[in-house]
């Protein structure tokens, strides 16, 4: 009996401490008084955009929609001076030559970095490395991706890869996400 009421009191024990966990986790949250970092949060609709300034990452920002260049560097605080004003794109690159001019070139975002972003990649574009990073897609697929590719010129949709050999819909179920034809 003595083991056995040991055992009871520890039940008991461990019970009562995952009953207060909730309240303690509840409590300390009005404590803590965290708030994402502006153009951080990449809830909702938000546009993604790199900044690139001497070769130097200068980040990757949220943005709202119809946000313009101008907007997001006075936020930054990147100073350039005057400089022609556009309303920023999602997924593009803006690169910076802090030099005499400061001039600034767009571009798209590195197949990579839009991956890690959870952007879908341009499956005209990409490359066999690019493939080999989307989940589901191996060396072999990657191959047959491209080899078809180059045999009709350009896919004008998706459902196209489903022509390839071993690729049926239920496998392109698994990658659609992270590709797009433009």
């Amino acid at each position: 009996m003595y083991i056995l009421e040991k055992q009871i009191k520890g039940l008991v024990a461990i019970f009562f401490l995952l009953a207060i966990i909730p309240f303690i986790s509840v409590f300390s949250h009005s404590f803590f008084d965290y708030k994402i970092p502006k153009y951080a949060n990449q809830s909702g609709n938000s546009l993604a955009v790199k900044i690139v300034q001497r070769n130097t990452n200068k980040g990757v920002y949220f943005v709202a929609p119809q946000s313009t260049f101008n907007q997001l560097l006075l936020s930054t605080g990147i100073h350039l001076g005057a400089q022609k004003d556009f309303v920023l794109k999602n997924g593009i690159k803006i690169e910076i030559d802090s030099g005499s001019d400061n001039s600034v070139k767009t571009a798209k975002i590195d197949n990579v970095d839009r991956l890690a972003l959870g952007m879908p990649i341009n499956i005209n574009r990409a490359t066999e490395d690019d493939l080999l990073l989307i989940p589901g897609i191996g060396e072999k697929t990657a191959q047959k991706i491209l080899e078809f590719r180059k045999r009709i010129g350009r896919f004008n949709k998706i459902e196209e890869l489903t022509q390839i050999k071993g690729i049926k819909e239920k496998k392109l179920s698994k990658f659609r996400k992270y590709l797009f034809v433009e």
